[in-house]
């Protein structure tokens, strides 16, 4: 509804929705709802509804973007992957030199890897995950070594005693 309590047409409602989207990258929670009751004359309530919205629209643009640009990414990739498919090594001397088509095959398999990490099916990072618990079996296992060796260097003198 609008200040004279007339209902607002969608297209007034998207118009809303796209100015609060405007502000939501630069403005406050607060100063948002504020703006929104004076200049719309609307409740708290369907100001959070519009403020829902235009939030919305924007996952809607980012998801957007990250599609495309993940498209133009990948494409780049795959265009360096044909490259690496086709490199050319010259071979012999002189007058002697020749073109041959061999593959980069170390390249393509980064290349690869690099593409399946912007596709989100191949770890990007490695994490080193340490264990304290590691220690202390390694430590106890130390100790049982070091505990067998005595028996055996005590039993050991015993024989060798006797």
């Amino acid at each position: 509804m609008s200040n004279t309590g007339i209902e607002i047409d969608q297209k007034e409602k998207m118009e809303i929705i796209y100015q609060i989207g405007l502000m939501l990258r630069r403005k406050s929670m607060p100063f948002i709802l504020e703006f929104i009751g004076k200049k719309w004359g609307v409740k708290k309530s369907q100001a959070y509804s519009y403020i829902k919205s235009a939030r919305r629209e924007w996952q809607k643009y980012y998801d957007h973007l990250k599609s495309s640009n993940m498209s133009y990414h990948i494409a780049q990739l795959r265009d360096l992957k044909d490259q690496a498919y086709s490199r050319k090594v010259f071979i012999g001397r002189g007058d002697n030199k020749e073109a041959v088509t061999i593959a980069d095959l170390g390249l393509v398999f980064e290349i690869t890897k690099e593409e399946a990490k912007l596709m989100g099916i191949y770890p990007s990072e490695k994490h080193d995950v340490k264990v304290e618990g590691e220690l202390k079996i390694i430590d106890a296992k130390r100790k049982l070594i070091d505990k067998v060796n005595s028996i055996i260097t005590r039993t050991g003198e015993d024989k060798t005693s006797e």
